[in-house]
């Protein structure tokens, strides 16, 4: 009987927890090309896609600096920034990997000649101007984009650069917000109008239904209006613009972002508070800088602490800095929000059958024969039992066989549900 072995670690991290214009006053003014989803082989509610791809929106209005902004995430010039609005008009899309303190010990440990991240997939659309919920600007193509992403990204402008243009004239900050949320809501409003209008909208799909348009008729984002995961799982075909977890990104500019952190945050803390249905405890942000992000990501790296020195930052920054750039920060922000875990392939196979590493997002957990099923049918079929050992200890050697003669591993049956922090071998006939 021929037994074959598969190793698989997991890492998770615990999620976070008739309108018009006239309705709302806004807040007082203040100062790679991308492939297709894999489907999964199995059909299973009590399974996850490995494969999932997990799109990102960045949204916002016309000239915050979205382009820029993507170009500093993605680490080179791909978005075309320029100082006029719907520079932007097909939307950009490229991979972004997620920092992994694991993935090089790990492919250490298994000789891999490669260590591939998993990734995060960024979209940049279109500007979002007052109307485009009627379509106004390229309101609907905009929308469409969103709706097929699993979390937005808002970036607000925070910055009064006299030579780039603001659509309404001048720069507030929390006004510019209000205007993006509320085409999000009008448009959601509009879809779900629209389906309780068809007669194959009924049961609970209708009920829970009425119960997001109450809500988005008194201004309230369907993410606020407490729906239970039932009903939540019964209209998650919608992809309501407004169900989806949001980021903030005030973009501010370099001086701010780099002398004066404190104020800065201080500054985004009083705009969230001022914002309808947001609150520090749940709407996360963060403060960017995309002109200077991408002027910094955009030299090679043996140049960037020259540049450093030249604007007056020395390396007393050093690692706190790099660690503030949105190319390390909103991956790991996305990764928090929507509770995802990592699932990493190549050490323990032999390396004459695998040369590479690699990490791939897991968006729930699910027991080990499901995740067999997964990875291939045979291995499923063939399911005989799984080692299972933690990531902490299998790193403290210098291979997998060293782990397990140290007794660390342990066997678990086909029932075993993942844990944060497991190596998985599975062993199948």
């Amino acid at each position: 009987m021929l037994v074959h072995t598969l190793i698989i670690c997991i890492v998770a991290t615990l999620p976070r927890s008739g309108l018009s214009w006239s309705s709302f006053t806004p807040s007082m003014p203040i100062r790679t090309s991308a492939t297709s989803i894999v489907r999964p082989r199995h059909d299973s509610k009590n399974s996850a896609n490995i494969h999932m791809k997990v799109k990102v929106a960045l949204v916002g209005l016309p000239n915050v600096g979205k382009s820029t902004l993507f170009n500093a995430i993605a680490q080179k010039s791909i978005a075309e920034a320029k100082n006029f609005p719907f520079c932007t008009i097909e939307p950009n899309i490229t991979p972004v990997s997620i920092p992994d303190a694991n993935l090089i010990p790990l492919a250490n440990l298994a000789h891999s000649k490669k260590a591939t991240p998993a990734n995060i997939f960024l979209v940049d659309v279109a500007g979002l101007v007052k109307g485009a919920s009627r379509g106004e600007g390229l309101g609907n193509k905009f929308l469409a984009t969103v709706r097929e992403c699993s979390l937005i990204v808002h970036v607000v402008r925070c910055y009064a650069y006299k030579n780039v243009i603001h659509v309404d004239g001048k720069v507030d900050p929390v006004a510019d917000a209000e205007v993006v949320n509320l085409e999000l809501l009008l448009a959601d409003l509009s879809h779900v109008q629209r389906r309780l209008e068809k007669s194959s909208c009924i049961g609970e799909e209708r009920e829970v239904l009425h119960k997001v348009v109450k809500g988005l008729e008194k201004g309230m984002p369907a993410r606020s209006i407490g729906l239970s995961s039932d009903e939540l799982s019964c209209i998650k075909s919608m992809g309501l613009l407004t169900l989806k977890p949001m980021i903030y990104a005030f973009n501010v500019d370099e001086v701010d972002f780099a002398f004066d952190k404190e104020g800065s945050i201080e500054m985004a803390e009083s705009y969230i508070k001022q914002l309808r249905y947001s609150e520090l405890a749940t709407n996360l942000y963060l403060v960017v800088s995309a002109k200077f992000e991408s002027e910094l990501c955009m030299l090679p790296e043996r140049e960037r602490h020259a540049y450093l020195e030249s604007i007056g930052l020395g390396s007393e920054l050093g690692l706190e800095l790099d660690e503030r750039l949105s190319y390390n920060r909103l991956p790991l922000l996305v990764k928090e929000v929507l509770g995802l875990a990592l699932v990493y392939t190549g050490p323990g196979v032999p390396p004459d059958r695998s040369q590479t590493t690699k990490s791939h997002i897991l968006t729930s957990s699910l027991t080990v024969f499901h995740l067999a099923g997964k990875l291939h049918d045979d291995i499923q079929q063939g399911f005989m039992h799984a080692e299972v050992v933690k990531a902490a200890d299998l790193i403290q050697y210098n291979t997998y066989n060293a782990a397990k003669e140290s007794g660390v591993t342990r066997i678990e049956g086909k029932e075993y549900k993942l844990q944060g922090g497991d190596v998985v071998v599975i062993k199948w006939k």
